[in-house]
């Protein structure tokens, strides 16, 4: 199997609309998102995610997203995936991860986070072996995180020092 990235730009405004408002990443506590207001955050706070495709033999599987976040002095990035696909495997999940991650340790000196709805079992044993840590209420960055992040309230928060 063959899986390589590529950066998104702006030609695939419509098809990254596309791929968010699919039923499997709706399930994960996002909303439908009409078209207007996908263009409105496109020519503005896009500007702030880097995100590029996962092709698993030439086929579209994954879209990696970090968003990057200035907060007082700290450099956070929010990290997410979105499929590409109407239903994925655990592998292809995994080996997206993976990817998705060696673009996130060379972003030096921040703070990565991910969150994970409560009901992903699977995904719930995972995040350790990527070197994430739950975030507690009390810590300092969880006030930060939902202050800057909009995370569905059935989700646990990590985090990673890069």
């Amino acid at each position: 199997m063959q899986f390589k990235t590529f950066d998104v730009t702006d030609k695939i405004i419509n098809q990254y609309l596309f791929y968010k408002n699919l039923q499997i990443n709706i399930n994960r506590g996002k909303k439908r998102i009409k078209k207007i207001d996908h263009y409105l955050w496109w020519l503005g706070k896009q500007k702030n995610r880097k995100s590029f495709f996962i092709s698993k033999n030439n086929k579209l599987i994954f879209i990696s997203t970090a968003d990057h976040i200035y907060y007082k002095k700290f450099k956070i990035i929010y990290s997410g995936l979105l499929s590409c696909l109407p239903e994925t495997n655990l592998f292809d999940i995994l080996k997206a991860i993976q990817i998705q991650n060696k673009y996130l340790d060379k972003q030096k000196g921040k703070y990565c986070f991910i969150s994970i709805d409560r009901r992903n079992k699977v995904l719930l044993k995972h995040w350790k072996y990527f070197k994430y840590t739950k975030l507690s209420k009390k810590d300092k960055f969880f006030s930060i995180i939902k202050k800057c992040v909009n995370i569905t309230p059935n989700s646990n928060i990590y985090f990673k020092k890069i």
